[in-house]
């Protein structure tokens, strides 16, 4: 599948918002949709800007087709800065009830790290609190792999910290 993307960038406030056309058909199944789809903006992007890291949050109908995809952060990213409400706001102003986030490692393993595991349980927390359901956290890296939370049934719980 070929997919077809729009991508805005707003210099003044160093924000990108990337858009999916309507026709667009974006089921989303597990993660490795998720993966390939953010691999082809992922490729997208290091064409403009290289060796940069990105972390989205994707935010998914009731039928699981993306309503959306927005950059939380993008630059040298620490993932210990980022909240919930960053990532969670975007669903609740779209009404989304499910999402899922995503984010790349320029090197480095595949394995998340001990601050990608305390970012998803945190973000898992405030999720639930607002019934939305955090579908899966996935990780791409630069040789075609990824990780997936949600595939590989690793999602941290409460007692990993």
């Amino acid at each position: 599948m070929y997919l077809h993307y729009i991508v805005i960038f707003d210099s003044k406030t160093n924000t990108m918002n990337i858009r999916l056309p309507k026709d667009e058909d974006i089921n989303i199944a597990n993660g490795e949709d998720i993966a390939r789809i953010m691999r082809k903006i992922l490729l997208r992007q290091n064409r403009l800007h290289p060796k940069k890291e990105y972390f989205w949050t994707i935010g998914l109908s009731a039928g699981n087709d993306i309503d959306y995809i927005e950059l939380v952060s993008f630059g040298k990213i620490s993932l210990d800065k980022i909240e919930p409400v960053d990532v969670l706001s975007f669903a609740v102003s779209k009404k989304c009830t499910k999402i899922v986030i995503c984010h790349n490692k320029t090197k480095g393993n595949l394995q998340p790290s001990r601050s990608a595991q305390k970012l998803t349980y945190k973000i898992l927390q405030g999720a639930k609190t607002l019934n939305i359901l955090l579908l899966d956290h996935i990780i791409i890296c630069e040789n075609e792999e990824y990780f997936s939370f949600g595939d590989s049934k690793a999602f941290p719980k409460e007692g990993d910290f």
